[in-house]
């Protein structure tokens, strides 16, 4: 039985005021079967050592692309680029974005962070011929728990539509675990791929995604203007 891990974070806001982001980026790291038991185990030895040589300035309790120094972003990126990991983004240029959509930013929230990340591990990840598959989605926990239950109840109904569309055999099973990049450093790996996209679409700083593009296997944009340049 197929088991596809996703972790999935995002960068930027939804926003559409003068002092919101140009850009939002959503990304998520896809993991086959046991990968992420030997990926978290490296990943917390790294953290390790990078608070041991950061001793002076205290401990950091997880990665975080937006708060880490130069040095520690090119550590863990030169890391993830030697994982068994496969990438995925999406990214929104805001002026891509039709006007009814910007009314409702969870609906386009929940749109991105499930069509886009079920579908792709659908047709690439999946099984249709086998008695059942299984997708343990963790995202990071930014919701409330009213938004949550939409949430989860949306992408189950995707995932039932999609089962249905692809003609599968079997069931698929979906296990969605809202949580605290804190607890789980899979989800500081999104995090970080999030925050180096980001990065190239906001501000055409191209160095920390320049170190991980190679691992970007699935990407999707609104972009009417032809700006992001892969």
């Amino acid at each position: 039985m197929p088991v596809v891990n996703v972790f999935v974070d995002e960068a930027g806001d939804l926003g559409f005021s003068k002092t919101s982001t140009k850009s939002f980026v959503l990304s998520y790291v896809i993991m086959i079967n046991d990968v992420p038991i030997f990926i978290r185990n490296k990943v917390r030895r790294l953290l390790k050592n990078t608070n041991t040589r950061r001793r002076i300035r205290g401990k950091a309790e997880e990665f975080k692309f937006s708060n880490d120094d130069h040095t520690t972003r090119q550590r863990l990126l030169g890391k993830i680029k030697t994982f068994d990991l496969s990438i995925g983004t999406v990214v929104i240029m805001k002026d891509s974005v039709k006007e009814n959509l910007k009314e409702s930013q969870s609906a386009l929230y929940n749109y991105l962070a499930v069509n886009y990340v079920i579908n792709t591990i659908v047709n690439s990840y999946l099984k249709p011929w086998v008695p059942y598959n299984e997708i343990h989605y963790t995202i990071d926990r930014s919701l409330s728990e009213k938004a949550i239950k939409h949430f989860n109840r949306y992408c189950e109904e995707k995932i039932s539509f999609v089962k249905k569309d692809r003609q599968f055999k079997g069931d698929i099973i979906v296990k969605i675990k809202h949580s605290d990049s804190r607890n789980d450093v899979c989800l500081q790996i999104a995090d970080y791929i999030a925050g180096s996209i980001f990065a190239k679409s906001e501000r055409l700083d191209n160095k920390y995604y320049d170190l991980i593009k190679g691992k970007i296997k699935h990407k999707d944009q609104w972009d009417w203007h032809n700006r992001i340049n892969w």
